[in-house]
């Protein structure tokens, strides 16, 4: 058994009966458990009890053995010495503050039950580990903790955005270029692309934007894949460009064999992606103010309604033509994009201009979205829910992540809620 778990007792009142007795045979009355503190000192802020009919303020320490006061060397740190009260699974020794005052310690107990189903919560093979008690928990209740579990999610994603402001001196078009190249090819070609983004300024392509020639040659050139692209009129026309541009602005190529190819549907190589992401800079000389205008989920869509250059309609690579067909910006990346990137971004955006109407369109955005199809929804599909938006999803993704995977059961909405119901008590979702 871990401190942990017994934490979790005090502070949500799970513990048996509603008065203890000290050690010493004093009565005591929880009237509020404190404030958890997660750095160092005293488990529990602030807390009230009633002692023997006095009220006392004060902090509250937790252990497993009331000895555990003496090994952690509470008893030489003046930080405890406004420790009210003793909370132990098994008192094994009596214990006294730095100024040799003794500290009344009181044993928590709690239902059996409870404990065994946290240990198969945390120990479970298959994630989530409180699946078989969810159907129990009903599907308002659960509904009901997704939105604040998204904005979690989405605060981290803002988070990122705040370093990349930082790293372009606060410049937003910069920014949204990075953020945008991020997430423009998935997860298996997101690294080459990130660094294309900083070998390839924003500005840089924002003084030839309206011109598809050359930022296509500027984006391919730099991209590394000019070189062993053969001699066709296409490409012939592209290493002319790009010579004449890499030498004004002192460009430096990436590696060729960054890009990956293999295992990945033709539709999707990154060839055909950076020829899409040429088309769609060459369409916008400002993004963030289109982006900021848009009103609608199906606006902002449309903005990214982007077709690649005619010579991509019969290829996937360089030289080899394949069967004709127009390469433009699918649904599955369009809805990537706005969820990571456009979202987080214009919530971000509005928040630090004091728009909160935007910040609050980002949200809507988010809620007016299709839900996302991936292994995680599968999940907690399974487990006999059904969502309806990527704002429901992306919650699902912030609890297998954050707390699911590194075993947060104790720290989770839904894993604390799963334990209380083992109590005989239900609370309302924070």
């Amino acid at each position: 058994m871990k401190e942990e778990f017994l934490q979790y007792i005090w502070a949500n009142s799970l513990y048996k009966g509603r008065g203890f007795t000290t050690h010493t045979g004093k009565n005591v009355q929880i009237l509020h458990p404190g404030e958890a503190n997660r750095n160092a000192g005293p488990d529990f802020f602030n807390a009230r009890i009633q002692m023997n009919g006095l009220i006392l303020a004060g902090n509250v320490e937790i252990h497993l053995k009331s000895s555990d006061w003496y090994n952690h060397g509470h008893h030489r740190d003046a930080a405890y010495n406004n420790v009210i009260l003793s909370v132990v699974k098994t008192n094994d020794v009596r214990v006294y503050d730095s100024r040799k005052r003794e500290v009344e310690s009181v044993v928590l107990e709690f239902a059996d039950d409870l404990y065994r189903e946290y240990v198969f919560m945390r120990d479970a093979r298959a994630l989530p580990g409180c699946a078989r008690r969810l159907g129990e928990m009903g599907n308002e209740w659960f509904h009901l903790t997704l939105p604040s579990l998204a904005v979690e999610r989405l605060e981290r994603k803002v988070e990122d955005i705040r370093r990349l402001l930082l790293l372009t001196g606060n410049d937003w078009e910069e920014c949204f270029y990075r953020l945008l190249c991020r997430y423009w090819a998935g997860n298996v070609n997101a690294e080459a692309f990130q660094q294309l983004a900083l070998n390839l300024p924003y500005k840089i392509l924002l003084r030839y934007a309206g011109q598809l020639p050359v930022v296509e040659a500027l984006i391919f050139g730099v991209s590394g894949l000019l070189g062993g692209a053969g001699e066709d009129e296409y490409v012939k026309v592209l290493k002319k460009e790009y010579a004449y541009y890499r030498a004004k602005h002192h460009l430096v190529e990436m590696p060729a064999q960054m890009w990956r190819f293999l295992r990945i549907r033709p539709g999707s190589f990154p060839t055909v992606r950076l020829a899409l992401l040429a088309a769609f800079i060459s369409r916008f000389r400002a993004v963030v103010p289109h982006l900021a205008g848009a009103g609608t989920v199906k606006e902002v869509i449309a903005l990214f309604d982007t077709e690649a250059s005619a010579y991509w309609d019969t290829h996937y690579v360089f030289q080899r033509e394949s069967a004709a067909r127009k390469k433009r910006m699918g649904k599955k990346l369009r809805q990537v994009l706005l969820i990571n990137a456009l979202v987080p971004f214009l919530f971000i955006y509005g928040r630090m201009h004091g728009n909160e109407q935007l910040a609050e369109k980002a949200l809507n955005w988010l809620e007016q979205t299709e839900p996302e199809d991936n292994s995680i929804v599968q999940t907690w599909t399974k487990c006999g829910f059904v969502f309806d938006s990527a704002l429901q999803t992306q919650a699902l993704i912030q609890l297998q992540k954050e707390y699911c995977d590194h075993r947060l059961c104790l720290r989770c909405r839904v894993g604390r809620e799963v334990l209380k119901s083992r109590s005989g008590i239900i609370l309302s979702p924070e």
